[in-house]
């Protein structure tokens, strides 16, 4: 019996993990996202370091995770002889479904006047840390973006007689001035990783009440302070399963297991 138990309750949790999905945004080739305001660079401003190819989203049980596959992994606080302090890694943004501004595959004119409003921003502790820390889940109430972040402008002063390229008007920081009544911490909290010349990875526990988890979907956008590079896009995420279906799962395989030693002992 014991070992009857142990396979339910194996099967219930491989259900369970089966419900999990992983969705991927690519920013490479002739569907990237580039944004507005490239200033004839097109998808990459500054060099390969900044290049980023891609992003894979995923959700299991009340776990999301976001990977980003970046050259600039590591490369916090470069180019400071052009940009006083720096260049440092941009704040996560989330909503449920994208919504850029323009039809063409690269939306050149896209920035944060005119496309996705986002719902949800991952504000980090050091964004110049190139090995990781934590961040606070801020959820965004404003009406406009421009009530809820800090556009690229905020973040970057030409060093005194050197001239500096970077991409206008995208999304790069949670405004978490005290003053701004729009953004408010959810309470939870994550952490995040760095994998240098590779990967940036974004991890959180939300809880159980989190509009996150009841997403079918999930947009994002990420930069880095310049946003030199950034990327966007959505992915479908499987709603998932209550505990009641699988514990109604478990209990039918239990009867039908129990039914068949019955019918071996006869």
């Amino acid at each position: 019996m014991k070992k009857l138990r142990k396979f339910v309750f194996g099967a219930i949790a491989l259900l369970a993990a089966m419900s999990a999905h992983a969705g991927g945004i690519s920013d490479t080739g002739v569907n990237a996202y580039w944004g507005s305001d490239s200033h004839g660079y097109g998808d990459v401003i500054g060099g390969s370091t900044y290049d980023i190819k891609g992003a894979t989203i995923t959700r299991i049980g009340n776990v999301l995770t976001i990977a980003i596959a970046t050259n600039f992994a590591g490369h916090a606080g470069m180019d400071a002889n052009v940009i006083q302090g720096g260049v440092g890694y941009g704040d996560l943004f989330l909503a449920e479904t994208w919504n850029p501004f323009g039809s063409d595959p690269n939306h050149v004119k896209d920035n944060d006047n005119n496309g996705t409003l986002w719902s949800y921003g991952f504000a980090l502790d050091n964004r110049y840390s190139n090995s990781g820390g934590t961040f606070k889940l801020y959820q965004l109430n404003g009406k406009t973006n421009d009530a809820n972040v800090l556009d690229s402008e905020s973040f970057n002063t030409c060093v005194r007689g050197v001239s500096c390229v970077y991409r206008n008007g995208q999304a790069t920081a949670v405004n978490t001035s005290k003053t701004n009544k729009n953004v408010a911490y959810t309470g939870m909290t994550g952490s995040w990783s760095v994998i240098a010349n590779k990967e940036i990875k974004f991890t959180i526990t939300l809880a159980s009440t989190s509009d996150l988890l009841k997403y079918s979907s999930l947009a994002m956008h990420w930069g880095e302070t310049c946003q030199n590079d950034v990327i966007e896009g959505q992915v479908s995420l499987v709603p998932l399963p209550g505990a009641l279906p699988l514990t109604g799962l478990g209990l039918v395989m239990l009867g039908l297991a129990r039914r068949r030693r019955t019918k071996a002992a006869a």
